[in-house]
């Protein structure tokens, strides 16, 4: 976990090897067309308009190619951290209303459900033993991708969610 890792190597070199783990991602976010909205902490909140993010599986896609970007510097990671970071993603899809907020401290918000729902899933990843896992919604949406295999999770109520939502695991084999 984040938190074992952050106490192995103290927050600075953890804070470095965050600073690290997103420089790799830019690479990933341009092929994939992603807007990054927020880092939080040792996560990235990336969104894509709907059609940008199914067309070529893009939502699915960039979480893979940046697991194969981390692996492909394992040894630099391993060198520089004694470790081999690994990031779990849930994806969702659902309306986003872009606002400025704030009066002394101005910002830009994303708000909408999508946000919370996406969080809960990615937060069911620990437990369920993936890495990657989405909404039943979204996998209805998705395009025919042979490289893309999908696990049903079950159907569950989310914390702070009153409806039953279908998720699944993902992965990805190579063609």
């Amino acid at each position: 976990s984040s938190t074992a890792i952050a106490e192995k190597l103290g927050h600075v070199r953890f804070t470095r090897l965050i600073q690290d783990c997103f420089f790799d991602l830019t690479e990933v976010v341009l092929r994939h067309k992603v807007d990054i909205y927020q880092y939080v902490g040792d996560e990235a909140i990336l969104s894509w308009e709907l059609e940008r993010g199914l067309s070529d599986n893009h939502c699915m896609h960039c979480y893979f190619d940046f697991l194969e970007v981390l692996e492909k510097r394992s040894a630099y990671y391993e060198k520089h951290y004694g470790v081999q970071p690994f990031f779990k993603a849930g994806v969702h899809l659902g309306k986003v209303m872009v606002a400025e907020v704030g009066v002394i401290k101005k910002d830009i918000a994303y708000l909408g459900d999508v946000l919370n729902t996406a969080a809960r899933i990615q937060g069911r990843c620990n437990e369920l033993e993936q890495g990657l896992l989405i909404s039943g919604e979204l996998k209805e949406k998705l395009p025919a991708d042979r490289q893309i295999h999908f696990k049903h999770m079950g159907v569950e109520i989310l914390k702070g969610k009153q409806e039953r939502l279908a998720i699944f695991g993902i992965e990805k084999h190579s063609e």
